[in-house]
């Protein structure tokens, strides 16, 4: 299990938590916390890149951890929720004349558990609204890589770029999202509007 040691995009080695680890080692799973590059330094979908980079190296590495490389599940809470959402979705073979052995390896995951996610940062909480453009999420914009003179239009391709429920749907593995009505930071529509899009796909 790969869990996402992120909050808001932010990742460090000190928020990693051996108490999230001791359910899963004591039922047998062996339990990867991964740290990404952090915002504001990174963005968005460089922080995504870094996902494909840890799935693709613990693969690699399988003999080494003495795990199943084809039983890699994803899990994480909210901005971790959103980057295990997007490893479900946008999981990719690895590149075999990549000369870094780590590239040739697949960053396709076998499942996805997680929580309370963003899922449709197009339609955040209701129809046609952006993330982006919600007041309460304006901290988030070094994540997004977005400033007070970024276009409408490069908003959406980044609101899109982002967004889990753009991915390949109709390849998502088997997923188990968690959430809550009263969130109100992350509203429960974006785990049933991504639910719904993964049933129209014949998920």
């Amino acid at each position: 299990v790969l869990w996402m040691v992120s909050g808001g995009w932010v990742s460090s080695h000190e928020a990693i938590n051996p108490g999230y680890a001791k359910p899963f080692t004591d039922a047998g799973y062996t339990f990867i916390q991964v740290v990404h590059g952090a915002a504001p330094r990174y963005k968005v979908d460089e922080i995504v890149e870094d996902m494909h980079r840890a799935v693709r190296f613990v693969r690699f590495n399988a003999k080494r951890f003495s795990i199943d490389p084809s039983r890699i599940g994803i899990s994480g809470g909210s901005a971790g929720g959103h980057l295990s959402i997007m490893m479900g979705g946008f999981g990719t073979q690895g590149d075999p004349k990549a000369s870094d052995p780590v590239d040739r390896e697949s960053s396709k995951v076998q499942a996805v558990a997680c929580f309370y996610p963003p899922t449709d940062l197009m339609n955040y909480g209701k129809e046609g609204a952006k993330a982006i453009d919600i007041p309460m999420l304006k901290s988030y914009w070094p994540a997004f890589g977005v400033t007070d003179t970024t276009p409408a239009a490069d908003r959406e391709k980044i609101a899109a770029k982002i967004s889990p429920i753009m991915g390949n749907l109709k390849d998502v593995p088997p997923t188990l999202i968690v959430h809550g009505t009263a969130d109100i930071l992350v509203p429960i529509q974006q785990s049933e509007r991504y639910v719904s899009a993964l049933k129209v796909a014949g998920r």
